[in-house]
């Protein structure tokens, strides 16, 4: 008795500090009655609810029939902690609960806010902050457990296991087209966020993120992607901001995020057997050239990384070597045609009028210079067989001719007779020329020839199990005989040339002098080979044209 006498006494007091019957409540209707606990009175505008925690407090107008929707005091809500009021810096109306709050303005109606949610909501200004008034009450995300509101000015989403964050903008417009909640993302772990040393946004989720900025929009990434792009520093790193979604390939194998990247786009591509790795730069460009994942390099197998004098990126099927010096990039394929199988390579199969220079290095590099000078002032491409001893002995010209825009070959590593070797022997001939002349910056892969051009079908089998082709030649000049006694001249190295001229013919010279005369004849011959090869309706490419 003693409690209901306290809040009829109560209510009729707030009653009358409100204005009494004169007041926006009107007069009463009926008697006080018990509720929940507490009491409370109608009147013909509103109600005063009492609790012995709350005390009396009036709820009215919109908000009064949101929250008898919910239940009154009995309900989620529980008994007012205040009157209706005036949102502070926004034009509407709340009344908080022991449960929560309900907010009305004009354009939105009146809605509850409660848990989690309503602390996110409040520490980010409430109706006068950037989530503006509630557009719905606290609902159950479909398809997914946990909860949400949305505001004027975006979202807040709650689950039992990432607590409450806020969605809004372009980033929400994103994530909403994922399927919000119940979609690939999940639900936010992060309220949107300044991107550390870069002007955009980001949430994280927790199947993935989106990131915004004012020159790429809103894109997601996610999975072993995104992995891949925040250990490159995200948005403030080398790729910049995200381009796409993540995106299946054309060839339906793997997925694909672009970037804006520092300087020109990036990517990242992801496949089963690759997983993820990134491309950019000059090698993206030339990727992209050749095909993309479609291409016969695939999918690759390494992010961009450092060789001496330049940068190297590989491939399911070979690898592109960007070289400083020049700005030139380099496809290099690995694994042998099935065409070139057991055979040690004659002529490029070709109808063609073409013609392969290569140059043999194994002694000395006394016509280097000379004949790299000639195949640039005429812009003849070169392809060019190393021995590892000779790059050991000569490090710095592998750079000179790599950075001339020429191709390399490997040409064992101290030029032994093959065919006197075991296959062990073979094997490591072949792996310690491609380290070494890896080492120098260059890659000789997938182009073998034969010391001495002495090979077997057993000897052909174990350089093609080392991921090569043979290639012996059509014509050797045999300038590295020398001028026998001065009955040899430039003259006859052209002759040679032209006598076994063909569409595809591989001519064979050398860079090192005789050891007897030390005459250059290739070197000094190379001129005139070049303007009458030309004068006869032949071009010239690099080994490269054998591969198809």
């Amino acid at each position: 008795m003693a409690v209901e006498q306290a809040g009829n006494d109560a209510i009729v007091q707030h009653y009358e500090q409100l204005g009494g019957s004169a007041s926006f409540l009107g007069p009463p209707v009926g008697s006080t009655y018990d509720i929940a606990g507490g009491r409370a009175q109608d009147y013909t505008a509103g109600t005063i609810y009492w609790s012995p925690g709350t005390g009396a407090r009036e709820v009215h107008g919109a908000i009064r029939g949101r929250y008898l929707a919910f239940g009154g005091p009995a309900g989620l809500l529980g008994f007012p902690l205040t009157d209706e009021t005036t949102t502070p810096g926004a034009a509407g109306q709340y009344n908080d609960f022991a449960g929560g709050s309900v907010y009305w303005s004009p354009g939105t109606g009146a809605h509850e806010v409660h848990g989690a949610i309503r602390g996110r909501y409040l520490a980010f200004g409430g109706p006068a902050g950037l989530l503006g008034f509630p557009l719905t009450d606290e609902t159950t995300t479909p398809g997914a457990a946990g909860q949400y509101n949305d505001f004027a000015g975006g979202s807040v989403y709650w689950s039992p296991g990432t607590g409450a964050h806020e969605v809004h903008g372009a980033i929400r417009g994103r994530y909403l087209a994922f399927g919000g909640p119940a979609g690939l993302l999940g639900f936010p772990l992060t309220d949107e966020t300044t991107t550390s040393g870069t002007a955009g946004q980001y949430n994280d989720f927790a199947g993935g993120s989106v990131y915004w900025s004012p020159g790429t929009g809103a894109h997601e990434v996610h999975g072993a992607i995104r992995g891949r792009y925040l250990a490159f520093g995200g948005p403030a790193g080398l790729l910049g901001f995200p381009l796409t979604d993540e995106t299946g390939t054309p060839d339906g194998v793997g997925r694909y995020n672009h970037f804006s990247g520092m300087n020109a786009s990036s990517s990242i591509y992801w496949s089963p057997a690759t997983g993820a790795h990134e491309v950019y730069g000059a090698i993206r460009a030339r990727w992209v050239a050749l095909g993309w994942e479609r291409s016969r390099l695939g999918y690759p197998t390494s992010g961009e990384y450092g060789i001496t004098g330049g940068r190297r990126s590989d491939f399911q099927h070979g690898s592109i070597l960007w070289h400083a010096a020049s700005g030139r990039t380099d496809v290099i394929y690995t694994g042998v045609p099935s065409a070139l199988l057991g055979v040690d390579l004659e002529r490029i199969q070709t109808t063609q009028k073409v013609v392969a220079l290569t140059f043999d290095a194994g002694a000395n590099d006394a016509a280097l210079r000379s004949i790299l000078t000639t195949l640039g002032a005429n812009g003849v491409p070169g392809t060019f067989f190393l021995t590892g001893d000779w790059v050991n002995q000569f490090p710095s010209d592998l750079a000179l001719i790599y950075n001339a825009g020429h191709r390399i070959g490997n040409h064992s590593m101290t030029h032994p007779d093959f065919t006197i070797l075991t296959d062990a022997q073979i094997a490591a001939q072949i792996s310690s020329a491609q380290k070494t002349i890896e080492a120098a910056g260059g890659d000789p892969r997938p182009f073998f020839r034969f010391p001495f051009g002495a090979r077997d079908s057993r000897t052909i089998g174990d350089v093609n199990a080392a991921g090569y082709a043979a290639i012996r030649w059509t014509v050797d000049t045999l300038g590295w005989q020398g001028t026998m006694n001065g009955t040899r001249g430039p003259s006859f190295i052209v002759q040679r040339v032209m006598a076994f001229v063909q569409p595809g013919e591989i001519v064979l010279m050398h860079l090192g002098s005789n050891p007897d005369d030390g005459s250059t004849l290739d070197a000094a011959a190379l001129p005139q080979v070049i303007s009458q090869l030309r004068a006869a309706g032949y071009g010239f490419v690099t080994l490269d044209a054998a591969l198809g």
